[in-house]
């Protein structure tokens, strides 16, 4: 298996951007059960994003700072959705309000990990933001986020930098 080739920034942004899709099909048709999926994507967005510096810490054990770097900003997306996720567990967030919150929070974090990282966590930062804005006030959007989305895979396909 080729791991610089599946970590490049092409393939991880087309997997967010797939995530989010799914996570915006999931928002509009089981909006009570939104909120454990989200959870689940800080989690999972948190591996994507520290996996290319670790693997490059692993081969060539000179990448100590960025991982840390990147460790840091994640951790404190991580933090905030796990208390949010406690307030709701509390009964003091209901569910609706806890998946829009913790998607609020996973999009900001993406959104600032790519100020440093490029114009692909910045695009997903901001589509995530889209999701959040289309879930809480809109009844049909699953088809503009898909065309959005393909327009900016194939994007960063043709402009693979």
């Amino acid at each position: 298996m080729n791991k610089p080739y599946l970590l490049s920034t092409h393939h991880l942004f087309t997997l967010r951007l797939l995530l989010s899709l799914l996570g915006a099909y999931i928002g509009y048709s089981y909006r009570h059960t939104s909120h454990d999926y989200w959870f689940a994507m800080i989690f999972l967005f948190t591996a994507i994003a520290i996996a290319p510096d670790y693997y490059r810490f692993k081969q060539h054990g000179d990448n100590a700072k960025a991982l840390t770097e990147r460790l840091l900003h994640w951790s404190g997306g991580l933090c905030a959705g796990i208390v949010i996720y406690a307030y709701h567990n509390s009964g003091r967030i209901f569910h609706e309000e806890a998946g829009l919150i913790v998607l609020l929070i996973l999009a900001l974090t993406t959104y600032l990990d790519g100020i440093k990282r490029g114009w692909r966590c910045i695009f997903t930062g901001l589509f995530l933001g889209l999701i959040t804005v289309c879930v809480a006030y809109f009844d049909n959007y699953i088809r503009q986020l898909i065309v959005l989305a393909a327009i900016a895979i194939a994007y960063s396909l043709r402009f693979n930098s």
